[in-house]
């Protein structure tokens, strides 16, 4: 499909070849590294943090067996998935991404998240550092410190490191001054505000949201990277190889999107040993390391290698070299820690699976005592202050206790989120705002055609579908388009046709088959600063992503309390009426109108395409937009001149004192044709076209069905389990006394769209199926 590229087989023959993966090869001792220049307050502020992270989990196993004594009496709700064992995984690849780096995580975050936060504090300036500090006063306030003039940088950050770990620990006790206010809780943790996009409680589930917060760098020439920290468990899922795959597209590196630089991630492999129980090694998978995933996706093989993850500094070096070849294009990156989790996948767990002998084996190099040990026989400079004692360590360690301890109290007694908030995150409440002038207006590398009109004024669906794209891509730069076969070969239905000519493969691509994948990556370019629209073919196809779809793109802005909104659009389509059958023609609306926190549109004209299509593309929210295959050829009358459609608002198409039809999509046409027969008949129906699913127009509807007294309602969908239910009940809650006849519904009947003609024929709810059941039923 590429032209640029000729895909040719010669057969003759050879062997393929791979390269090497290295095992273990960090061989520096710590005198070594502070040659390179590891300073003894660096090697100090590892350890602190490893302090940190364990302290933080030896809190909540204290917790749950009653005996913290800092809070003897607390009753804790809530997970209880720790990593104790792996904080130098956590703690040594963290602090090494810089200030400005990402961080993707896991269920078991909590490691990462007192990391990133911590080494946020610790690299800035005392400028910025002090910008934090004022920005987040309330936290300051509710430790009872404050900040002066007089403050010196350690005791900044000291004060920044208390706020922190009290946050943290609110936001494991659900209190309102949690991160996420206590509504994402322990295994969704998230500061975007410093560049954690979140720990995910679906395994691998971050993965892809990760892959596309990467390209989203790439794509804004922003100088940073993404380390996305998972599980071994997660690299058997298969969202998680799709989004390997993704990251390592040729086309990033070999100039065919313009500039050649591969996608700035690692990808760590946490392996800790085990999927929850299931082991990697000899049981669940065929391999001995799972850094050899990698060579299924990248001749480079990602340069994956495989490291020690219980010593720090071989962490940190692996990380810190990975860098170096992100900054030469060269990403993505796969290293695989090899660490241990001395704890069951939960508190719960009772580790029957477990060999006393094997925790022993990984006890004897625990990540915390082997490095205090390299510390104390460290020869740092005598102007940093000379060798670490012992005595230094234990003060550190109680130092890390006291103040976890001190700021677990204050969040013991912290406030719960108020009863009112239960819902507030749900949407976005971001307005639609001015494009920021950095990407307002951008110079595009091609000429944007005109589509002429007839002389009605009229173009068909899909032009107008195309329209909309293109009016958005030209005024906001942040606006980019993937999805399969989208870019040279213009969609499966045409509608992305002069996309790729007017912007460039920067902007319209093309992507695997890989709808999970892609969809993830659409939320990690949302959440960091991008607009995409992603298509899935055919709405069959989105049971392939409702994952990404459902658990992220749907939750992030509540589980976050409200920190980050996810501005993306999925365009599917409907196929009813082909010919196609079972698995390309159902209409599949209510599977997403079952999930909080999407918008769901499904238009009908070609007029209210364009329209809802640009609001959608500027919503703070996700909307899932539904396109009706045989309304692309439908004409309508649709201005040359700028307009939006508002979400959420229902258009009566025709006047009527009778009934009420309410009907979505291809069903409006239908029912204006069923309306003018039944019109013959003496019958004056109302037709109310919905256009946004959610949020329903409820208003419109109800103002309708108490003029006419009677109600169908109308759709593609099967009947059971249907939106058309939704608005059925809906409909009965609120004018029951209204109704004169029970709310009718036509639909297709409860089975599978068949492909034989007649039989589809037969399936498929029309005009005259419509007349028939208002003829029969009133």
């Amino acid at each position: 499909m590429v032209k640029e590229i000729k895909s040719v087989f010669e057969c003759k023959k050879d062997s393929i070849k791979f390269k090497t993966i290295p095992i273990c090869s960090y061989g520096k001792t710590i005198d070594d590294e502070i040659k390179e220049g590891l300073t003894r307050k660096e090697a100090l502020d590892l350890l602190e943090l490893m302090y940190m992270i364990r302290t933080l989990e030896d809190m909540l196993v204290g917790i749950k067996a009653g005996i913290y004594k800092p809070l003897p009496d607390f009753d804790y709700v809530g997970p209880t998935h720790l990593s104790i064992g792996q904080e130098a995984t956590a703690a040594g690849a963290v602090s090494s991404l810089g200030l400005n780096g990402y961080i993707t995580s896991s269920h078991r975050g909590h490691g990462d998240a007192m990391a990133k936060g911590f080494s946020f504090i610790k690299l800035s300036s005392d400028e910025s550092l002090g910008e934090l500090l004022s920005r987040r006063k309330e936290y300051l306030d509710a430790v009872n410190e404050s900040v002066s003039g007089s403050d010196s940088r350690e005791e900044l950050e000291e004060k920044a490191l208390k706020i922190h770990t009290y946050r943290m620990i609110a936001e494991l006790f659900g209190k309102e001054h949690g991160y996420c206010r206590g509504v994402g809780g322990g295994m969704h943790i998230a500061d975007f505000e410093l560049g954690h996009l979140g720990a995910n409680a679906i395994v691998g589930g971050h993965i892809p949201i990760a892959a596309g917060a990467a390209v989203s760098l790439r794509y804004r020439d922003e100088k940073s990277l993404v380390l996305c920290l998972a599980g071994d468990g997660s690299y058997s899922n298969g969202v998680v190889l799709e989004s390997l795959n993704l990251a390592s597209m040729a086309q990033f590196k070999n100039g065919l999107m313009g500039k050649k630089a591969g996608v700035p991630i690692i990808f760590g492999i946490v392996n800790n040993q085990y999927a929850m129980s299931g082991q990697e090694l000899g049981e669940i998978t065929g391999v001995d390391f799972l850094a050899r995933r990698a060579a299924g996706f990248d001749m480079d093989l990602m340069h994956a290698e495989v490291v020690d993850g219980m010593d720090v500094l071989a962490v940190r070096d692996s990380v810190i070299r990975s860098k170096a070849l992100i900054d030469k294009g060269a990403g993505p990156v796969l290293i695989e820690f090899m660490t241990y989790r001395y704890k069951g996948h939960s508190l719960s767990d009772p580790l029957t699976y477990r060999d006393r002998e094997e925790l022993a084996a990984w006890r004897v190099r625990d990540a915390i005592s082997t490095f205090e040990s390299k510390l104390v026989s460290a020869e740092f400079p005598g102007s940093q202050g000379g060798r670490i004692t012992d005595k230094e360590i234990k003060a550190l360690e109680k130092k890390v206790y006291e103040r976890n301890a001190e700021m677990a109290k204050f969040a013991a007694a912290a406030e719960y989120p108020g009863d009112e908030t239960m819902l507030k995150y749900l949407f976005s409440e971001k307005a639609v705002e001015p494009v920021p002038r950095e990407y307002s207006n951008p110079k595009l590398p091609g000429k944007l055609p005109a589509y002429k009109r007839d002389e009605q004024g009229r173009i068909n669906a899909r032009i107008a579908v195309r329209e909309a794209l293109m009016e958005e891509m030209a005024r906001d730069a942040r606006v980019i388009i993937f999805g399969e076969d989208i870019a040279d070969y213009g969609g499966a239905f045409g509608v992305t046709n002069d996309l790729l000519a007017a912007f460039g493969r920067e902007r319209v691509f093309n992507v695997s088959i890989s709808e999970a994948g892609m969809t993830g990556m659409a939320v990690g370019m949302a959440m960091t600063g991008l607009r995409p629209v992603v298509e899935i073919m055919y709405n069959d196809f989105i049971m392939q992503s409702l994952d990404q779809l459902g658990n992220q793109a749907a939750k992030w802005s509540y589980m976050s309390g409200g920190q980050i909104s996810v501005p993306m659009v999925l365009r599917t389509t409907i196929g009813g009426g082909k010919g196609y059958a079972g698995q390309h023609s159902q209409s599949l609306e209510a599977l997403t109108t079952h999930i909080p926190g999407l918008k769901v549109v499904a238009p009908a004209t070609p007029y209210d395409f364009k329209g809802l299509l640009k609001s959608a593309i500027r919503d703070s929210n996700p909307v899932v937009f539904f396109e009706q295959q045989l309304i692309y050829n439908s004409p309508g009358v649709v201005p040359e001149e700028e307009y939006l459609v508002p979400i959420g608002s229902a258009n009566v198409l025709r006047e009527g004192k009778d009934i009420s039809i309410i009907c979505w999509s291809y069903m409006v046409e239908e029912s204006l044709k069923a309306a003018a027969i039944l019109e013959k008949d003496g019958i004056s129906a109302e037709v109310i076209d919905i256009r946004t699913l959610i949020p329903l127009d409820i208003d419109t509807i109800i103002s309708s069905v108490k003029k006419t007294g009677k109600a169908v309602v109308t759709a593609q969908e099967v009947e059971q389990g249907g939106f058309m239910c939704e608005i059925i009940a809906q409909i009965q809650e609120r004018c029951f006394d209204w109704l004169d006849t029970p709310v009718l519904r036509l639909g297709a009947p409860n089975g599978i769209p068949p492909s034989a003609q007649n039989l589809e024929k037969l399936f498929l709810p029309d005009a005259g199926k419509l007349v028939k059941t208002v003829k029969e039923k009133l």
